[in-house]
C-alpha cells in the first residue's frame, strides 16, 4: 500500500525539488518507496532525527517542514526499530500547518490497539493484513477521498475501468480505481 502512494501520490502531487520527511528509525518498507519516487521524480528526501529517547524529535520535524517544499512526511506510528509509539496528532498537525499530507505506516501499531484514523487526522494509514493476523501479501490503505480522487490508477486493465474505448479510458472511483485486474472471487 505504501508503494502505491508512493507511485500514485508521486505522479499526482511531486515536482521536482518538493520534498518528502521520513524518519531515521522508518522500517525500509516505509523508507525504499519514498526512496524511489523521489529519484523518480527530482525530489529531496529529508530525514527527520529522532532524540536519544529514542522520540521523535519535533523540533527537528519543524525545521523541516519550514522550507515549505515538503509535499509529504512518512513516519510509522509505531517503530519496529523501539517500540516508540509517535504523536501522531501533533505531527499532522505540523504538517498541515505547512501544506505536507501525512502518511502513517500502521504494520506494528494496529495490532496493539484501536487505530481512529479520522481522530489522528491522517492523510493516508497503511498496514499489512499479516499483522492482524490476516492473509499475507494483503494490504489495507485509508486514504482521503479527495487525494485518492486525485491520483493516478497504479495499474490498468479489469475492475478498476469504468468506460474504455479505444482512444482512451475512464477509471471507477476509488478504492476500486486501484484494484487492476479481476477481483477476488
Amino acid at each position: 500500500c505504501i508503494n502505491l502512494v508512493a507511485s500514485c501520490f508521486g505522479r499526482a502531487y511531486i515536482q521536482p525539488q518538493d520534498e518528502i520527511i521520513v524518519t531515521e528509525i522508518e522500517h525500509h518498507a516505509n523508507l525504499v518507496p519514498w526512496q524511489m519516487m523521489c529519484k523518480e521524480r527530482g525530489a529531496i528526501l529529508r530525514v527527520c532525527r529522532v532524540t536519544d529517547t529514542g522520540e521523535l524529535d519535533l523540533h527537528h520535524l519543524q525545521e523541516l517542514l519550514s522550507s515549505n517544499r515538503v509535499k509529504l512526511v512518512a513516519c510509522a506510528h509505531m517503530s519496529n526499530v523501539l517500540g516508540t509509539i509517535h504523536p501522531i496528532r501533533r505531527i499532522v498537525d505540523l504538517a498541515h500547518q505547512h501544506g505536507a499530507k501525512v502518511l502513517v505506516d500502521g504494520a506494528q501499531m494496529v495490532a496493539h490497539g484501536g487505530v481512529d484514523v479520522r481522530a489522528l487526522g491522517a492523510d493516508f494509514y497503511a498496514f499489512s493484513a499479516h499483522k492482524v493476523y490476516g492473509p499475507t501479501g494483503v494490504g489495507v490503505l485509508y486514504g482521503r477521498k479527495e487525494l485518492l480522487r486525485g491520483m493516478p490508477p497504479w495499474l490498468g486493465g479489469g475492475d478498476m475501468i469504468r468506460d474504455v474505448r479505444l482512444d482512451g479510458a475512464s477509471y471507477a472511483e476509488p478504492p476500486m480505481k486501484f484494484e487492476a485486474g479481476t477481483p477476488a472471487i
